[in-house]
């Protein structure tokens, strides 16, 4: 992974890419989220050449994704449109990213499906500027997938940029009492390491201090939590 970078207003325009493992991903799936990590770091580095070579890396990922329909995916409807609008978020075209989600939640035919959907549409209406709308397709994803870290993470800059700083504090607060949930190649880590936006939202926390604090003291000694 890219080391950790500098700080960003809230409002950054990219994020990072997971996934909760790796036997949920294809090959194509999990290259193409490669690459969309790998453009994202590229636009915030102001690497032109990084976003030029990023960029075709993906159209010519998507374009062999739909050739294979969605790497014969069990829903391709779904997945072809979700990989599409990650892509597009990757890009920076955000309204561009958010159209295909809604198509692809329309196919969404699991609750682990519904919870990407709606999970990539808050953070896409965050990236608008859009706290509102974010905050409902948080708490969609929420009823799918309450536990799902990404989604609380999500969650909680949404509704901290909407004005409720207690609520965002509570999400905090209940990750940093599951002491379990921070491991070095935890998706939390992940987030809290490497994803702008939440850290600065972190920071603003008592909560999330507590927990980069926390985070800190892994990175130095990461062999202690194996």
């Amino acid at each position: 992974m890219t080391p950790i970078p500098q700080m960003l207003p809230t409002n950054a325009t990219t994020t990072i890419v997971t996934a909760s493992s790796s036997d949920e991903l294809s090959s194509l799936e999990s290259a193409i989220m490669d690459a969309c990590n790998e453009l994202h770091a590229a636009r915030d580095a102001n690497d032109q050449e990084g976003i030029e070579i990023f960029t075709q890396t993906l159209l010519s990922l998507l374009n062999t994704y739909d050739a294979s329909d969605g790497d014969n995916h069990p829903n391709p409807a779904w997945a072809r449109a979700n990989q599409r609008a990650l892509a597009y978020s990757a890009m920076g075209k955000i309204e561009k990213a958010i159209a295909l989600e809604l198509t692809a939640l329309k196919y969404a035919d699991t609750p682990r499906r519904k919870e990407i959907s709606s999970g990539n549409l808050a953070d896409r209406f965050i990236r608008l500027g859009d706290p509102s709308n974010a905050v409902a397709h948080f708490l969609d994803a929420q009823e799918q997938n309450p536990d799902s870290i990404p989604v609380l993470l999500t969650g909680a800059v949404a509704i901290y940029e909407a004005g409720y700083t207690q609520q965002a504090e509570s999400i905090f607060k209940t990750i940093l009492n599951n002491p379990q949930l921070l491991t070095p190649n935890s998706e939390l880590a992940a987030y809290l390491n490497f994803d702008r936006r939440t850290r600065k939202v972190a920071q603003s926390l008592d909560s999330g201090l507590k927990l980069l604090s926390r985070l800190e003291t892994i990175n130095r000694n990461p062999g202690a939590q194996s």
